[in-house]
């Protein structure tokens, strides 16, 4: 004979009825418990659920118990203002987690809503175990999109804040600090007269991002209309929002004869292309931060038997301006740069100068 103990019955060996009515939705579900005890500890979990999902405007309740099709789409539009590279990796991070991990380890997960904090635990082992990614450099980077996704999500209506909340326990691996090698000036000038010579098109966004600091992202997306002219030199540049990694704007508002000059055949050098943008390739199309990051690769290891990405030429320009003693507030406006903690923290470089001076002036 079954055996009922307050809307729940036993069916047979781990199998129970759960019966339970809120207001005037009635439900009757079939569960797997190891105890009586236990199926009604479930059953009182979702009479809790029921009832907040009641309280919720049936919009609210709507997204709630939405499809990841339709979440993914409604993320997809919040990103609209973002760089098409930053919207892939979003797509990535989204589909791995609720696509082919949610898949295979939890595909009971119906919702954004459902999911719980196991889940994005256990995908961390996942994301490092199976696919073999990097625990200290990818992971992190891997987070901080994963909670960054979130909270759109949770701002959008698709989940509640207390998996925001949840997520806090998940911390990111301590970023680590990359190395900043010793490469001497004549090297540099070595090194960018074959550049000049053998790829000028490059060779102008390279000298743009060696002067100034600036990302490589946001130094191809320079349009010609975000140039300033006094007359035939240009005077600043417009850095829009869209374009940079904080989404603020961030225009360079002085520049010195060299930077105009090569803005100025720059300018020239696209004037009569249909491409809106400043620096283009040598067949009049944008340049692309990939190509340009795997040519320097191949000819900084070929000339100076160092591979160098563009991003070196950020970390050089912040640790000389640093050097030179340059006043903070002038090298984060060249630089675009706008946190003070991550230029103290991330881009304080200790060089073989700079020790031999400490070295120095505390001789006794």
């Amino acid at each position: 004979m079954a055996k009922k103990h307050k809307g729940v019955t036993h069916i047979k060996d781990d199998i129970y009825r759960i019966d339970y009515q809120v207001k005037k939705t009635r439900k009757q579900q079939h569960i797997k418990a190891s105890s009586i005890a236990e199926a009604k500890d479930i059953r009182d979990e979702r009479i809790v659920d029921l009832r907040k999902n009641l309280k919720l405007p049936q919009d609210e309740q709507a997204r709630f118990n939405a499809g990841f099709d339709e979440a993914w789409e409604k993320l997809k539009t919040d990103l609209c203002t973002k760089p098409h590279k930053t919207l892939l990796r979003f797509q990535r991070t989204f589909w791995r987690i609720f696509g082919e991990f949610r898949e295979k380890s939890f595909p009971h997960i119906k919702s954004i809503a459902q999911a719980p904090l196991s889940l994005f635990a256990e995908y961390i082992g996942y994301y490092v175990g199976e696919l073999g990614h990097d625990p200290n450099g990818g992971l992190r980077a891997e987070i901080i999109i994963m909670k960054t996704m979130m909270r759109r999500l949770y701002r959008l209506g698709y989940c509640s804040k207390n998996i925001l909340n949840e997520l806090e326990v998940i911390s990111k691996p301590k970023q680590k600090q990359k190395g900043y090698p010793e490469i001497t000036v004549s090297q540099l000038n070595k090194m960018f007269s074959f550049i000049k010579k053998d790829r000028p098109d490059y060779y102008r966004p390279l000298i743009f991002i060696c002067r100034t600091g600036r990302r490589i992202e946001e130094t191809t997306l320079i349009e010609k209309r975000d140039i300033k002219w006094l007359g035939l030199n240009p005077i600043s540049i417009d850095i829009r929002g869209i374009t940079t990694k904080t989404g603020e704007e961030a225009p360079i508002k002085r520049l010195d004869e060299d930077l105009q000059q090569l803005i100025k055949e720059a300018y020239k050098a696209s004037v009569n292309r249909k491409s809106v943008f400043l620096f283009l390739n040598k067949r009049g199309k944008k340049c692309t931060s990939g190509r340009i990051r795997d040519y320097l690769k191949t000819v900084s290891q070929e000339i100076l038997k160092i591979t160098l990405t563009p991003h070196y030429f950020r970390h050089r320009f912040l640790t000389e301006c640093g050097k030179s003693k340059a006043p903070l507030a002038d090298l984060m406006a060249i630089s675009g740069l706008k946190d003070v903690d991550v230029l103290t923290r991330y881009y304080s470089h200790s060089t073989k100068e700079g020790q031999d001076k400490v070295l120095e002036v505390t001789r006794v």
